[in-house]
């Protein structure tokens, strides 16, 4: 199935980034009663950056 690949291949990108992982969800845990849409932007795109990389697609 080629919708199971897909979600294979993001679970291996981000898989490949534990340390940008650990970083948003820090953040985000840090004051999850409060989150807003910009509150991580920067740890967000560090991680993000980092999956595009490891899965060689930009979204």
């Amino acid at each position: 199935m080629k919708t199971n690949a897909g979600v294979r291949s993001i679970a291996s990108g981000v898989a490949s980034c534990p340390v940008q992982a650990a970083a948003y969800g820090k953040c985000i845990t840090s004051n999850y009663k409060n989150v807003t849409k910009e509150m991580c932007q920067v740890e967000f795109q560090a991680f993000k950056q980092c999956v595009q990389q490891a899965m060689k697609k930009k979204w």
